[in-house]
Formats: structure tokens, C-alpha cells, sequence
């Protein structure tokens, strides 16, 4: 049976986000604080400091006990959508889940496992992976590494399916202020690539392939990058922010010339919510990392008010 989970609240603002608790100030917050049935594989009841980790105002432990890796996440009202895979499961079995969370209280409410469908009348298909997950008026949009998915957020219903064409990679995603799709490609020793797509026209294209010559552009990346965000941070105008990390580290970049700062470690996926509540999953603390040992324990998913992040330090490590 799945406990309830509930989030923690912490800072004290004009714009605190959702939850029933209060704290003074933010973090950095304790292994106490975080609410959920803390994960039985843990060799400790203590959460392991990073640089910046202040700013967490909130977190949770996410399916507890089981290998859940969390890669996307969106946050839509008191609903937070988690996309990830089961860790522990053999490579060719590690399928997507999306799961739906009340924020408010932490509640499971809702849970598409596995994400199956099929693009036109092809072949039936399974997700793999799961990378990344962003919301707009079509509905909730699930990037894996060769297609790209829609589902109906009320229902969670899978309600179409494209194929992405080469060289298009689905690593993660991000919307901008012009409401297109990113998607991003992940590699591990050079730049990566963020391709720019109007929802608008793929859902009305009637097109089964999404092919590059669909894309309005593309904007460069880091390497290493697991999520991204488009926002106005650090004084900064509006621009994609990405997060760098390997389950022992995280970096937080934006725009080009903007001084980069250290992250949450493991982090994937990030949504903002208002100007200040950053909303983050990481994976350090699943049960496939921490197994493998020698990773910071850091719950699945955080809050992190990031009105100060103009002064926040710069990395300690690198991605």
C-alpha cells in the first residue's frame, strides 16, 4: 500500500508555494523534515549538505521502498506530475511512469505504468526512459529518446504518439515564453542542443515524424544537461536555464555570460512555479544510486527558493 505523502512548506513570502506547513525561512532543511516514509534502503537518517542548499524550502520522498527514478517533473495548480522509470529493472525493461501528486498534501492521486501507445498505425510501443515533462494547453508533453508523447493530464490517458527523427533526441524538455516545446538533447562530453517546436502545429501537422526541419530553432547546452527551465532568475532577462549533474554533484547555468552556480546533486527535471519557487526531481537519493553507494542523500523531490540565487556560490565540482 502506498503511504501519503506530504510536502513541507517552507518559505516565508508573498509567494511561499503550496503546503500546510510553515518554517522560518527556508533550508537548509533536515532528514525530519522531509515528509514521506523515508526509504529503507538508507544507511542513515541524515541528509547530506551541498552548496546552496539553503534555498530548499521543501521535500519528499517519492515511492518510497521501490526503485523509482525520477527524470521530469510539472507543476500545474496543487497537481505535480513526476515522469521516471524503474531503476531496478533489467536495461530493456526500464519503462516510463508518470505519476500524479496533490501538493498540497502529498498524495499519490494518480498513475500511468507503463506509458504505451503506438505512432499511426504502427507497431504497439512501450516509453523507455521517460526524460522529460512539461505542460501546456494540449496537455502534458513526455520526451523519451525517439519519441515524443501527449498525454491528457485529468485522465492520464495517452492520447497520441510521434516519432523523433535523427538526429532529434529526447533527453529532456522545457517550454519558453513563446509557449514552444524544447527538446533537448543529453551528451556526456560535449554541447548539447535544445530544438524548438510549436505545439500548435505538431498536434494540427497530422505528421507521424517529428523531423528537425519542423523546428523554429534551436538553442545551445551544456554538456551533461538532465533538465532545463525558461525564466527571468539572478537579475537575469528571461532565458533557458540548465541543470548539469551526476548523482554526486549538480550545476545550475543560464543564459550565455551568466555566472554558473552549484545545484542540486542528481538533479534531472525542473519547473517554475511563480518568480521564485523552483520546483526540481533528483535522482541521488533513488534506490539504483544509493545502492551503488557513495551518493548524497537528497530526497526525490525539492523545493528551492531561488529569489536569492544572484548570491548564491559557484560549483565545488565539476559536471
Amino acid at each position: 500500500m502506498l503511504a501519503a505523502l506530504v510536502l513541507v512548506a517552507g518559505c516565508t513570502s508573498a509567494d511561499p508555494g503550496p503546503g500546510p506547513d510553515r518554517r522560518s525561512g527556508c533550508g537548509p532543511i533536515t532528514f525530519d523534515d522531509v515528509r514521506g516514509t523515508p526509504p529503507t534502503y538508507l544507511e542513515k537518517d541524515e541528509l547530506d549538505r551541498f552548496p546552496n542548499d539553503h534555498a530548499v524550502c521543501a521535500g519528499v520522498w517519492l515511492r518510497t521502498g521501490h526503485g523509482f527514478v525520477p527524470q521530469g517533473v510539472a507543476v500545474a495548480g496543487r497537481s505535480a506530475f513526476v515522469s521516471g522509470f524503474d531503476g531496478n529493472a533489467p536495461l530493456h525493461e526500464r519503462y516510463c511512469l508518470v505519476e500524479r501528486y496533490d501538493v498540497r498534501t502529498g498524495e499519490l492521486l494518480d498513475r500511468l505504468d507503463p506509458v504505451a501507445g503506438q505512432v499511426g498505425d504502427r507497431d504497439p510501443l512501450t516509453c523507455r526512459h521517460g526524460g522529460g515533462l512539461v505542460r501546456d494547453s494540449h496537455g502534458l508533453w513526455l520526451v523519451e529518446t525517439s519519441r515524443l508523447w501527449l498525454i491528457d493530464p485529468e485522465t492520464l490517458d495517452v492520447e497520441h504518439v510521434w516519432a523523433l527523427g535523427p538526429p532529434l533526441r529526447g533527453s529532456f524538455s522545457l517550454t519558453d515564453d513563446r509557449g514552444r516545446l524544447g527538446i533537448g538533447r543529453w551528451y556526456p562530453t560535449r554541447p548539447a542542443q535544445v530544438d524548438w517546436f510549436d505545439t500548435d502545429e505538431i498536434v494540427a501537422s497530422g505528421v507521424l515524424d517529428i523531423t528537425p526541419e519542423m523546428s523554429s530553432g534551436h538553442t545551445d547546452a551544456p554538456r551533461s544537461t538532465q533538465g532545463g527551465v525558461w525564466a527571468a532568475l539572478a537579475g537575469q532577462p528571461a532565458g533557458a536555464w540548465f541543470a548539469q549533474s551526476v548523482t554526486r554533484c549538480g550545476v545550475l547555468g543560464g543564459p550565455e555570460g551568466t555566472r554558473r552556480r552549484a545545484f542540486v546533486p542528481g538533479a534531472e527535471g525542473m519547473d517554475l512555479v511563480g518568480s521564485r519557487s523552483l520546483w526540481v526531481v533528483s535522482e541521488a537519493g533513488t534506490r539504483h544510486y544509493q545502492d551503488l553507494g557513495g551518493r548524497p542523500v537528497v530526497p526525490q523531490l525539492l523545493r528551492l527558493d531561488v529569489s536569492d540565487l544572484r548570491a548564491w556560490r559557484r560549483p565545488q565540482c565539476r559536471v
